[in-house]
């Protein structure tokens, strides 16, 4: 293996700081003496007792465009609305710190060591200094407060704490591929690491740790990613062969784009569904073993992709995303029926979109309003499966972008589009996409008929 680390990340480090400049230098108005008397004149003169608030629409257009999808523009909100002062400074530390290390190290440092830290917290079970106080469901002050009547136990019992946690790891990874796709542009590895770290996260993570910068920090480069994107790599090079082989050449509507695009989803699924099938019977490695074999050993001769775990599993989400191939697979590894056949029947439904029309409008449904936070129904299963399978579970606007990164080229119109659906922006998606959505009403749908759930 070559032990050689790549130049650094080409990242817009520069348009990041001065944005975030910016929001510092508007949101640090709040924490300033002037801005505490403004607000507290009511107070005292009125004998007010509800909170003000001295709420700026920048400061949140600022957030978002930093952090994304994630929880710190609401936290920057909440604290503008509630204007409570130990809240305003921390978080205005946090903006702080990440500008600091940007403006020392550069961008790739400062992603690693966000995801590092969040890794570091979930392994360790204990919070980090960086979480904001509202993640996502939880209030992490009362998630990790201690009762000092009971001992100095938690208050929060030890599974919601971890979920808390898994929540923050999510968040970060969320955080690092919307970094990479808003300021990376310029750099063609930067979308292959946002890709990773939305299907495989830890993956992601090390691939960030080719950077020289970090290497400079002290930390060990970690080159065991590149058996395991080769591989990965050769083994859909081989599915493409595959394909070209058994499609129809004359077919020269579904060789156009976008309609290519909708056939070959159509024709992975079928040969996924069927796939599986095959192979229930069999003993099959689960994908997780072989990752960990083919990071210690490199890559392994694949006669058939068709029976291998690991490009079966990659090939799931990049037709379901997180959220459906957590269900399909560990339906598959447990050979659990009921769980497989939802995780098909979920695919099948999907496919059906895609054929009625096309991938670019599925995807753009996926983030509507109406279908957002729309999680399938889980089907029976062992408690302690529903809860592993609930915690991989990602939300629609992660699985769009996860798909899309798969599925999409990858020009500069299609990354701003995978943006945009990580972002829930379904105007700026439109706009994007809409000249091709409007292109397209999905291909006929040759593939054969639904493969029939099995007896």
């Amino acid at each position: 293996m070559m032990n050689a680390t790549t130049p650094p990340l080409d990242m817009d480090e520069q348009g990041f700081l001065t944005m975030l400049d910016e929001l510092i230098g508007r949101f640090g108005g709040s924490d300033s003496d002037r801005c505490s008397e403004t607000i507290g004149m009511p107070r005292r003169e009125y004998g007010l007792k509800v909170p003000c608030f001295l709420f700026d629409d920048e400061v949140h257009r600022l957030a978002v465009e930093l952090f994304g999808g994630t929880s710190w523009p609401a936290n920057l909100d909440a604290d503008m609305f509630a204007f409570e002062e130990r809240r305003i400074g921390y978080d205005a530390e946090f903006l702080i710190g990440c500008r600091n290390v940007v403006r020392r190290y550069g961008m790739g440092v400062w992603l690693y060591d966000m995801v590092n830290d969040a890794s570091i917290a979930v392994a360790l079970n204990r919070p980090s200094s960086r979480m904001p106080f509202c993640l996502g469901p939880f209030d992490t002050r009362e998630t990790f407060r201690r009762d000092m009547r009971a001992g100095g136990k938690y208050v929060a019992d030890e599974k919601t704490r971890r979920a808390c946690m898994a929540e923050y790891l999510r968040q970060i990874y969320r955080l690092a591929a919307y970094s990479l796709l808003r300021w990376g542009g310029a750099d063609p590895r930067a979308a292959d690491i946002a890709q990773m770290m939305l299907a495989y996260g830890g993956l992601g993570m090390t691939m960030l740790r080719d950077d020289p910068n970090v290497v400079k920090l002290g930390c060990e480069p970690d080159f065991r990613y590149r058996n395991v994107c080769g591989h990965l790599r050769d083994m859909w090079i081989k599915a493409d062969l595959d394909y070209a082989c058994d499609i129809d050449l004359d077919a020269g509507r579904a060789l156009e784009y976008p309609e290519c695009m909708d056939a070959r989803y159509l024709y992975d699924a079928r040969k996924l569904i069927a796939a599986y099938r095959s192979l229930w019977k069999g003993r099959t490695e689960p994908a997780a073993r072989v990752l960990e074999r083919i990071e210690e050993s490199g890559p392994y001769r694949v006669p058939d992709v068709w029976k291998d775990p690991l490009y079966l599993h990659d090939l799931s989400i990049s037709l379901m995303g997180q959220d459906g191939a957590c269900v399909l697979d560990e339906g598959f590894r447990t050979r659990a029926r009921d769980l497989f056949d939802r995780g098909v029947g979920e695919l099948e439904r999907r496919m059906r979109e895609v054929g009625r029309s096309g991938l670019l409008s599925a995807l753009a449904a996926r983030i509507a309003p109406a279908a957002y936070g729309d999680r399938m129904d889980m089907p029976p299963a062992p408690r302690e499966d529903r809860g592993r399978m609930l915690e991989r579970c990602g939300d629609p606007c992660e699985t769009a972008a996860t798909i899309a990164l798969y599925r999409l080229p990858r020009d500069r119109r299609s990354l701003r589009a995978v943006r945009a659906l990580l972002m829930r922006e379904t105007d700026a998606y439109s706009r994007h996409m809409g000249c091709f959505m409007d292109k397209t009403s999905g291909p006929e749908d040759t593939m054969g008929e639904s493969v029939p759930v099995m007896e």
